[in-house]
């Protein structure tokens, strides 16, 4: 077995000089399943790669334990944890050959030549590496050398594959290339792979879960469809998918024996959610069913409660566009003002003005867009969420369109 569990583990780098000790991982506990692709993602500074180095032997933790395949491995050296790490930087010897590069570690470990050369092959064959085992690392493209150091790692026959941040150094072109290789490699090998990555794209494509961290934090762990659809918190809201979730700050109050919701448009950020604008609030009231805080069922007329509320650019459409489909279902429409445009081919993205709040509308592609016309955005309140303001935390996702 090779599960990897993390149990509340803190890790805080001392202080130098009149920097004071900054906490990297808070109380994590995480377990990555056997044969499991879990992708750590999060931005600059989050703790990912400090998570990774402790499930390495890189850095030993404060507090908690670290166990792989049923062995806690505190205390015990990297080198025997039966892992493999692949960095951001290929770190190939420039003076061997890719077939010496591979080799290195299992000559070290004084393995027999013909099982060096059985394993090497093998390897070489799954990265489309036959070809090249003779030239040294100056001779190979930049996805080759990551190539090379990936089959470094499967050479060893691991537990556990570590990377940390691996294509970054690629253009776009040959991140997306390696990134389906990598897919591939994962699928052949049935190995269990922790990938750290600030890459959203990488993670929601890559990951069978996600672990999404903040300031040192396990946010949410999930597969990546239910990240997008279910985010728990603001943070994970507004961290995946891209553009980003549009927010809007309102007040939820009891209305007779409904919830009603007010809004008005706001900049699509998960800080400083206070709308500027001059516009009229939209509102209306919550489908029957969609409650899921108990503390929201025992509203009185009376109880006001700040809210947030959440809607992809994918949910907002140009409402001269909905026709019959309107009149059946009407949905809120805000009267915005286009911003500027930006063609991705497939779809455009379309930034919107508000009076002084931005949002971000995803539109089909084909229509030119003039700074300043019209767009009337009507919001499709059937995929929204809501947050707590206060605590940040999702408090209901809309199973059907509300009723204006």
């Amino acid at each position: 077995m090779s599960r990897v569990v993390l149990d509340q583990v803190s890790k805080t780098y001392p202080a130098s000089g009149k920097t004071a000790g900054a906490p990297a991982v808070r109380g994590v506990s995480l377990a990555v399943e056997d044969g499991e692709f879990m992708v750590l993602v999060g931005p600059s500074g989050c703790g990912k790669s400090t998570l990774l180095r402790l499930v390495a032997g890189l850095e030993t933790p404060d507090a908690g334990t670290v166990s792989i395949g049923g062995r806690v491995v505190n205390t015990v050296p990297p080198k025997d944890r039966d892992i493999a790490m692949v960095f951001q930087n290929y770190a190939l010897y420039p003076h061997l050959t890719v077939f010496e590069n591979l080799a290195f570690g299992l000559m070290l470990r004084k393995l027999p030549r013909a099982e060096i050369e059985t394993r090497v092959r093998a390897a070489a064959a799954q990265l489309d590496l036959a070809g090249v085992l003779d030239r040294l690392p100056k001779a190979l493209s930049g996805g080759q050398r990551q190539r090379v150091a990936v089959g470094r790692a499967i050479v060893r026959q691991p537990q556990v594959f570590l990377f940390d941040e691996p294509l970054s150094n690629l253009d776009a072109k040959l991140r997306a290339t390696t990134r389906a290789e990598l897919i591939r490699l994962h699928q052949r090998l049935q190995a269990t792979m922790l990938y750290v990555t600030h890459d959203q794209v990488e993670a929601m494509t890559m990951g069978d879960r996600i672990c999404v961290l903040h300031d040192g934090s396990v946010q949410q762990v999930a597969p990546p469809l239910e990240l997008y659809n279910s985010p728990a918190n603001l943070f994970v809201a507004g961290f995946i998918g891209s553009p980003p979730m549009n927010f809007f700050p309102g007040t939820l109050e009891k209305t007779g024996d409904a919830l009603r919701l007010t809004f008005a448009a706001a900049n699509p950020a998960a800080a400083g959610m206070v709308s500027q604008s001059n516009h009229p609030p939209v509102s209306f009231t919550l489908p029957s069913g969609a409650l899921r805080l108990s503390d929201l069922q025992t509203f009185r007329p009376s109880d006001k409660k700040s809210v947030i509320l959440g809607l992809r650019p994918e949910h907002l459409f140009d409402a001269r566009t909905l026709g019959s489909a309107a009149a059946e279902k009407p949905l809120p429409v805000l009267e915005t003002q286009v911003e500027f445009a930006e063609p991705m081919g497939a779809e455009t993205h379309l930034h919107l003005r508000h009076g002084a709040a931005t949002l971000v509308a995803r539109v089909p592609p084909g229509q030119a867009y003039v700074p300043g016309q019209p767009f009337p955005a009507a919001l499709d309140l059937a995929h929204a969420h809501l947050f707590d303001a206060a605590t940040g935390l999702a408090m209901i996702r809309f199973p059907a369109a509300a009723s204006s």
